[in-house]
């Protein structure tokens, strides 16, 4: 199977390739219909040990509720999840033994002191000792703060906490929901530190995130949903635009990007500053120079344009027009 990215025109993508590592978490033909609402959409997804795979897509795309069949919460209408070696919701509580994590809001009790949560709500999944609550404190950020009543905790310190929650049993798998939601930047930066280190220790972690730059930052692989369905996955660093892209700048842009447009049509060409940036195939240089100096426009310089990321194929791909299903 190839490793790289996968965009196939009928929006069924196959599970990208894990190498020599075991799949962690998989989806295998997931779907979840609310009445007349498919929010999941034979939805197939891989995710290998080791991986901080980055789970995107806009509002309404089906992440929460995605998140909600792979804990069990919700019962799927067809397909299933595999954690390990245990499908759920089937095997819903051994595969729970694997797994830590949150979706939405962690709840927690605001009356009781930050290390009594950790010990009362870690104790429903096994015992927890003491020593472990002060280690996942401290990895959170909250050492100062673990004998202080939730109750008085900010948001962005709940959403630490849920993460100190998510660590307490050591799972191999952890799921998190938007976990740097409503952090200060020092705040973000230490979770996304924090994620990296999990990562490097072997730690699979399942990563939903709105904020694009932070999947960038912190996760080797990503999926992008739309509308109930993973439109694209694989390697964060193969998540771009498949076309070229170079920037041309010459002594008569106005001329220029009429021309230009006449040779790759209207939404083959932007305006980036004093760039013109034209997008086609390998063979687009040459033909466009040879345009460009037969009309008497001086050619001053042709770069390849910045690499556009994973918030160009974001936007890309969720802003595609809608396409028919099978029926």
């Amino acid at each position: 199977m190839p490793t790289g990215i996968q965009t196939p025109a009928t929006f069924e993508p196959t599970l990208d390739s894990c190498d020599d590592r075991p799949v962690v978490l998989s989806a295998h033909d997931l779907t979840k219909d609310f009445k007349k609402l498919r929010a999941v959409d034979r939805l197939n997804l891989s995710v290998c040990r080791g991986d901080v795979f980055g789970f995107l897509g806009p509002n309404g795309a089906g992440k929460t509720t995605t998140i909600r069949l792979i804990f069990g919460l919700a019962y799927p209408t067809s397909g299933y999840v595999q954690v390990l070696d245990h499908h759920v919701p089937h095997d819903r509580q051994e595969a729970l033994r694997h797994m830590g994590g949150f979706v939405e809001d962690p709840m927690f009790y605001g009356n009781m002191t930050a290390r009594r949560n950790l010990r009362m709500i870690g104790r429903m999944r096994g015992e927890v000792d003491e020593e472990r609550i002060t280690e996942v404190l401290e990895m959170v950020g909250l050492s100062e703060r673990g004998d202080s009543k939730v109750g008085g905790y900010s948001h962005g310190m709940r959403r630490r906490l849920g993460i100190a929650l998510a660590l307490i049993h050591n799972p191999e798998l952890v799921i998190l929901d938007e976990p740097t939601s409503g952090l200060d930047p020092q705040g973000m930066k230490d979770v996304r530190e924090l994620i990296r280190t999990l990562g490097r220790q072997g730690t699979t972690v399942f990563l939903s995130s709105h904020l694009l730059h932070e999947v960038e930052l912190v996760c080797n692989r990503a999926a992008i949903m739309r509308k109930g369905r993973v439109v694209v996955q694989g390697p964060v660093s193969a998540l771009h635009p498949t076309a070229n892209a170079v920037k041309i700048l010459t002594g008569d842009q106005r001329r220029a990007l009429e021309v230009l447009r006449g040779l790759v049509g209207a939404q083959g060409v932007d305006e980036d500053e004093e760039y013109l940036v034209v997008r086609g195939g390998d063979e687009l240089v040459p033909e466009a120079v040879r345009r460009l100096v037969a009309d008497e426009i001086d050619v001053l310089a042709v770069i390849p344009a910045v690499e556009q990321g994973l918030e160009d194929m974001f936007l890309e791909l969720t802003a595609r027009p809608e396409e028919k299903g099978p029926e």
